[in-house]
């Protein structure tokens, strides 16, 4: 009876140790497990970094110089008149403080701008004849100095469909002494109360007798006959 107990405890650690042969081996798995998902989120947070770093670099790339589609701000002194060509004043002016130069001259002292057809005029603030798209008048300036300005005018649009139009459905256009110039044309600039606009954003002046004529024959600006043209340095 002794033998037979010896030989059933015998028989049950045999047991046991086949178990425990067959167990599976969890931790490792586990590990591997986790080591995958560290390097995942190591690899992700990377990525992230390369991305935001590369991110920060094309932000600091842009250019952050002025919008010269909006005034720029001066402080003018009016310097001596002068006649043009055309026997009509332009007045000098200077910005002492930004150390810049400007030039201004009456919207009532237009002339009209070579290859206008015939009965082209600037009457009531508007340019005739209506839908012409060579009707064009001009004015005649000297800056103290050669480079870039912007050209400043002061206008409204009519109520009614005139209203939400760009400068390109208005047919306007800026012409530097007979060649064309950027103005931007895609902008909407007008209301239905006059006010002052940057006409051309950027318009180089020579320092010698320039001649600019502007068209706008289309759902027609409403210049402030009162006013001036104005060239203000950038």
């Amino acid at each position: 009876m002794k033998k037979v107990k010896i030989l059933a405890a015998l028989a049950a650690l045999m047991t046991l140790g086949l178990a425990a042969c067959t167990d599976t081996p969890t931790e490792s798995v586990e590990g591997t497990s986790a080591a995958a998902t560290s390097q995942t989120a190591s690899s992700s947070k990377a990525a992230s970094s390369s991305k935001a770093s590369s991110s920060k670099q094309a932000s600091s790339s842009r250019s952050t110089g002025p919008d010269y589609t909006q005034i720029l701000p001066r402080t003018w002194t009016d310097g001596t008149p002068a006649a043009n060509s055309d026997g009509k004043n332009y007045i000098p002016m200077t910005d002492t403080t930004a150390n810049k130069a400007g030039v201004k001259i009456a919207v009532s002292d237009w002339v009209v701008a070579e290859g206008s057809p015939s009965g082209t005029e600037l009457r009531d603030g508007k340019i005739y004849p209506v839908n012409e798209k060579t009707a064009a008048v001009a004015w005649k300036v000297k800056a103290a100095k050669a480079g870039d300005y912007q050209m400043i005018m002061t206008a409204k649009c009519s109520s009614g469909d005139g209203e939400g139009k760009t400068l390109s459905q208005r047919s306007v256009t800026v012409k530097l002494n007979g060649t064309e110039i950027d103005i931007q044309a895609d902008r909407d600039v007008l209301t239905t109360t006059s006010q002052q606009f940057v006409i051309a954003p950027t318009i180089h002046l020579t320092g010698n007798e320039d001649t600019i004529a502007i068209t706008g024959c289309d759902y027609r600006p409403v210049f402030d006959m009162t006013s001036y043209v104005i060239f203000s340095e950038h």
